[in-house]
């Protein structure tokens, strides 16, 4: 860039040299020429903050307006660094890196300055008490998203010039009262998640007059005594409130100031623990109203119309609370004219869907899920809903037909209910992007019709009772398809081919599928869970591992199905997996060696599997509008002798694998110890022989080992008691000797059952001794790395001659004691003795003769 060209362009104001890779702003001092600049934009450059300040000398004294954001600054920025600005009156320094809390030490130069910005630089710090007395002239002050901690400072109280405040995203603490309340011009506050203690009297802003604007959403809400003893009127009239509490209250009543608002527009009172009804007289007072969010109040009672029709509301969310009661009906459309969006999900709502609902022609989105209502819907109910795009009716207990279903619907949720009969057969033919019917009784063939301009992304069709196999057009020609949940019907048929689609997330377990399609994945395919447990289908897996090795696939589930052969080593080519589960199928030969060498690392997860605030949640793929609650991804797995359902943020910390119940036989892998990640290894009810791996003491993160029902001999390792996160261990029924390791760390938790019918094992917690002799004898077995055999023939060799022995003396005392006991032994040993010598002969000697 050369700037010295610029000084040539005298009367120039506006300057914006946005997205230019400029290093230096400084060529030739070039800039001063411009006397009558007023406006500069940096944004998106690399300027290196070491010669910011000679770059700022270069600068007009004229600027009013500077905006160096999307910077990554080298070395401390001060404020001072901009005093020679001395019109600047606007500066902005939005998501710049590598800005410290040092920038505001200085602050009180910039006299001059009427709005400042520093949102999203991280700065982590304190806000320094400074001299911001000085900004008597300061209007906008943004500090949003920094992760500033403790007070504000005191200093602020003199900024009576401020019109809009913006701390959200940070952390800082403590009441603001004194600091605000000084602070008479303040039209717009915005607090969001903070840790601030905000009184819910308000009583601290009594003497403002214009304020227009609180956002104070995840604060500590409290109830101070001025709340229920004093009524003040306010000055002011707000146009949008929104509190939330980021703690548990206890119940209070809304803030007696609101009796005297009546220029609302934008009300959201999310999770705090509000007294009694619906306040139906705040929506009366204020009919200006577009927005009104009672989420998680505790509301209780019946939920009622307004009086008088509000003719500007067009959002209402009274989602979990206990209101009760059927949803008003008459004049519903006529109260709510252009209302849009409302949701009354979480509730106790009883009856039926009004049919006014399908009057109301602004509506787009409509949640009722998770109530009591029932009944059957009619079929024309939604008809002429032209702008409905998000229905959710899940979680109720309708029953009969499915409705017709709007042209213009987007997402469609009817699961859990008790809808019957068949899937209307247009239904992908609409705009229909997800679609969930599960856990209904629907019945029939899974509808074939669609055509190439279908957009559906979701199908969710699981626990009902569709039959006949899996269309082919459902995974051929639905291009969006990103997740198809079939499971629990009863398909039959092929695993159809999924080479033309994008899908991401495929369940298919417990139908009656009997096989694979031959080519069922191509190269590029972005699979990530493959859940085909609990079918029919047989034959071996070659070929599907051979078109998955391409693949990031996480879940790989098999289990419980008639699937053959030896264990593919393609499989060890899927280095993203997380959770496999081959168990309950048919599965010969040794278990690959490769399989020790795969990360099994939840690293490796695919992005579109996100933790968010603690939820583990399935990313959506489309534009279409999202439900009131993302749907978790889930999967089941064996793991602590049960059958657990990994759904949401545990689905994410779970990884195992599961080879039980097959036919593999030959050594445990000594490979299988590196798997230090795994959380769960199966390798029960197998006919796998050799020694327990003592690599298997470097399973640190493993907290179930099940090795029983197999033929494993030797002893078990020693240093598995090192494993301090195992929580259930199984060794029961091999062929194991020796003394059980020292019961330390989890080792002490386990009881009898773990070790049962392995008859040579001995030391607590079984009953069972130790010789001493037994052990050094398979103490040195191990040093030499014997096969273990040798301590099972001494223990029977010993037990053998020992036995025989006592016998005999045994009989010859008894004999010897009591003479008529020898008496009858001698006869019968004579007895038998002739039989045996008679028998001989009759039947073996004259063949001899002969």
């Amino acid at each position: 860039m050369a700037f010295w060209r610029l000084s040539t362009l005298s009367n120039l104001t506006n300057l914006y040299l946005c997205h230019n890779n400029i290093h230096n702003f400084v060529s030739h001092q070039g800039l001063k020429g411009i006397s009558r600049l007023d406006v500069l934009d940096l944004d998106w450059n690399m300027i290196d903050g070491n010669k910011l300040r000679e770059s700022l000398r270069a600068l007009s004294s004229s600027i009013r307006e500077l905006s160096i954001s999307y910077n990554n600054f080298k070395g401390t920025i001060l404020a001072e660094d901009f005093h020679d600005l001395s019109n600047l009156e606007r500066l902005t320094l939005d998501e710049n890196k590598n800005m410290e809390n040092e920038f505001f030490e200085s602050i009180g130069n910039l006299t001059s300055l009427k709005a400042l910005s520093l949102s999203y630089c991280d700065i982590n710090d304190t806000l320094p008490e400074a001299d911001w007395f000085k900004m008597k002239k300061l209007e906008e002050l943004n500090l949003i998203d920094n992760g500033f901690e403790g007070s504000l400072p005191n200093s602020f109280v003199n900024m009576t010039s401020l019109r809009i405040l913006k701390l959200s995203q940070n952390n800082f603490i403590g009441r603001f009262d004194s600091n605000i309340a000084t602070l008479t011009s303040l039209e717009e506050f915005g607090f969001v998640e903070n840790q601030f203690e905000v009184s819910i009297s308000f009583s601290s802003f009594a003497n403002h007059s214009n304020l227009k604007v609180i956002r104070g959403k995840g604060n500590k809400i409290i109830v101070d005594l001025q709340h229920n003893l004093h009524t003040w009127i306010p000055k002011f009239q707000l146009s949008e409130l929104s509190l939330s509490s980021n703690i548990e209250t206890s119940s209070f009543r809304l803030p007696k100031f609101l009796l005297y608002q009546k220029d609302l527009v934008i009300l959201d009172f999310s999770s705090l623990k509000l007294e009694g009804r619906f306040p139906h007289w705040l929506l009366e007072n204020n009919t200006k109203l577009t927005e009104v969010t009672f989420r998680n109040c505790s509301l209780t009672d019946t939920m009622e119309l307004p009086l008088r029709p509000l003719l500007e509301l067009e959002s209402i969310d009274v989602s979990n609370n206990t209101i009760i009661g059927e949803i008003p009906s008459k004049n519903i459309s006529s109260i709510y004219p252009k209302l849009k969006n409302l949701n009354m999900s979480r509730n106790h709502i009883q009856g039926s869907i009004p049919r006014e609902f399908g009057q109301m022609k602004y509506l787009s989105e409509l949640d009722l899920s998770n109530n009591q209502l029932s009944g059957e819907i009619s079929d024309d109910i939604f008809e002429d809903a032209q702008e409905l795009v998000l229905l959710i009716l899940s979680n109720n207990t309708f029953e009969g037909p499915i409705f017709t279903i709007p042209a213009n619907l987007g997402s469609l949720s009817l699961n859990d209910n008790k809808f019957s009969g068949k899937l209307p057969s247009n239904i992908f033919n609409t705009s229909i992007i997800l679609l969930d019917v599960s856990n209904n009784h629907l019945v029939g063939d899974i509808p074939i019709l669609l055509t190439n301009f279908s957009r559906l992304s979701e199908l969710r069709m699981s626990n009902n009772h569709f039959e006949g196999s899996i269309p082919l057009q459902l995974t051929q020609q639905l291009r969006d398809l990103r997740y198809l949940d079939l499971s629990q019907n009863n398909l039959t048929g092929l695993v159809p081919s999924f080479l033309n689609s994008s899908v991401k997330f495929i369940h298919l377990s417990n139908n009656s599928l009997t096989g694979l399609s031959k080519k069922m994945f191509n190269g590029n395919s972005p699979l990530v869970m493959l859940d085909l447990s609990y079918n029919e289908i047989s034959g071996n897996i070659q070929d599907m591992m051979q078109d998955l090795s391409y693949t990031k696939l996480n879940f790989l589930l098999l289990k419980g199905n008639h699937i053959n052969g030896d264990i593919p080593k393609q499989l060890c080519q899927l280095i993203d997996l997380t959770m496999l589960d081959l168990s309950d199928n048919k599965f010969l030969g040794e278990i690959p060696h490769c399989l020790g060498t795969m990360p099994f690392d939840n690293k490796n997860l695919d992005p579109s599997l996100k933790a968010s605030k603690g939820s583990f949640v399935v990313e959506e793929y489309t534009q279409a509008p999202l439900p009131s609650e993302h749907k978790k991804e889930k999967a089941s797995f064996s793991t602590k002798k049960s059958t657990l359902t990994f759904t949401g943020s545990i689905l994410g910390y779970m990884s195992g694998i599961d080879l039980s119940l097959n036919k593999l036989k030959g050594n445990i892998p000594h490979e299988l110890g590196n798997l230090t990640r795994i959380r769960a290894l199966n390798l029960s009810h197998n006919d796998l022989t050799g020694q327990i791996p003592d690599s298997f003491s470097n399973l640190k993160q493993t907290e179930s080992l099940d090795l029983s029902f197999n033929k494993l001999s030797g002893q078990i390792p020693p240093k598995l008691n090192i494993l301090t996160a195992l929580e259930v261990l199984s060794v029961a029924y091999n062929n194991l000797s020796g003394p059980i390791p020292k019961q330390t760390n989890q080792f002490a938790t386990f009881d009898e059952s773990s070790y049962e019918g392995n008859p040579f094992l001995c030391g607590p917690p079984l009953l069972r001794s130790c010789n001493p002799s037994s052990t050094n004898i398979s103490n040195d077995s191990n040093t030499n790395k014997d096969n273990g055999s040798f301590m099972d023939m001494y223990v029977f060799c010993v037990s053998f001659v020992v036995s025989y022995t006592l016998a005999l003396l045994a009989t010859a005392g008894a004999l010897y004691i009591n003479p008529y006991w020898r008496q009858a032994w001698f006869y019968y040993m004579e007895f038998f003795s002739l039989k045996g010598y008679y028998f001989i002969v009759d039947n073996f000697c004259r063949f001899c003769n002969v």
